[in-house]
């Protein structure tokens, strides 16, 4: 009898083996695919803001991302160099880029900047099933620390997309 308690024993853990291994493949993968940036920007993308006059957006700008962590942006008449990263952190995601060069001729508000402010600027990413990305300020936080979105102000759009 002890012989056969021990045999069930062994086979209950032999199971409890085989779960324990499962479980942790699943929470590897599961961490490598959190690792992953869920998408990379490349090529050229529209920027549209949500406000609008006259029936169109305020502010319309063609982003463009190349090799070598380059971007380049047409806003109005100003066109602005820059680098780019996407980031991914416990927030979510963000587009963090920093200007290099501007002709500071006016953009699509109409403001010029001759010189280049210093710094990264973030951007909070909200990518749609639509292929669309919400572009948003950083979330917000309930009392109870729970991040929320709110307050987006505009859309990046695949240039194959616009119509």
């Amino acid at each position: 009898m002890i012989y056969s308690i021990g045999n069930r024993a062994r086979g209950g853990m032999k199971r409890y083996r085989s779960l324990a291994a499962l479980t942790a493949l699943l929470c590897a993968t599961t961490a490598l695919a959190q690792d992953a940036a869920p998408f990379a920007l490349s090529g050229t993308w529209f920027f549209r803001t949500d406000a609008q006059a006259n029936g169109r957006p305020v502010c319309s700008e063609w982003w463009k991302f190349g090799p070598g962590d380059q971007m380049l942006v047409n806003s109005g008449d100003e066109k602005v160099t820059k680098r780019f990263r996407v980031q991914q952190d416990h927030t979510g995601l963000w587009l963090v880029t920093e200007t290099l060069a501007t002709n500071g001729l006016p953009d699509c508000m109409g403001h010029a900047n001759a010189t280049v402010t210093p710094g990264e600027n973030r951007t909070y990413l909200l990518p749609m099933n639509s292929g669309h990305v919400m572009t948003c300020p950083p979330p917000a936080r309930m009392p109870d620390g729970t991040p929320y979105i709110s307050e987006c102000y505009g859309a990046i759009i695949p240039a194959d997309q616009v119509g």
